[in-house]
């Protein structure tokens, strides 16, 4: 997913012509996709910032629908990724029900739709920017713990492999 959401990044990037200047690479990550300062992410924290992501990239799609034919390979992509998040998400409700729902609440609230195009258009790069790093960070952190298990076991292995002392 994290090639996949680079990818993505890219292309809008390009497409949107908001690639001059690094427009978009900003530092001003969402609250939503921010690494909690304590404690290791696991697949469990995956939820909260799938949820957000599934709610951003619905924004996206709808605000790239009222400029682009049907077909646009923007709409394409934004889906493939939309439907990835919403996988994740369903993967992780099957793992991890979530618990029953508080009464009153509300859902995340989307982008005002007074922001001018250009502006969503960014806002909207610049989400795509962040979930590109967010999930190229969570890879990584997968890849190293694979790594770490793979190290262990074989540790484990050659040791149990030693004669016993007489």
């Amino acid at each position: 997913m994290a090639e996949d959401a680079q990818e993505l990044f890219t292309f809008y990037e390009k497409e949107q012509h908001l690639d001059i200047h690094n427009m978009c690479r900003t530092n001003n990550t969402p609250e939503w996709l921010r690494r909690p300062a304590k404690g290791p992410w696991g697949l469990r924290r995956l939820r909260r910032p799938a949820i957000h992501m599934d709610q951003a990239l619905q924004d996206i799609i709808r605000q790239q629908r009222n400029l682009h034919h049907p077909e646009a390979e923007i709409l394409r992509r934004l889906s493939r990724t939309h439907r990835k998040v919403r996988a994740l998400l369903n993967n992780l409700a099957g793992l991890f029900p979530a618990p029953s729902p508080r009464p009153g609440r509300r859902p995340l609230p989307s982008p005002a739709a007074s922001l001018s195009i250009f502006r969503q258009k960014l806002q909207g790069c610049q989400i795509l920017w962040s979930y590109a790093r967010f999930m190229a960070e969570r890879s990584a952190e997968l890849d190293a713990g694979s790594r770490r298990t793979r190290r262990e076991k074989g540790r484990s292995h050659r040791s149990s492999r030693l004669p016993a002392p007489p």
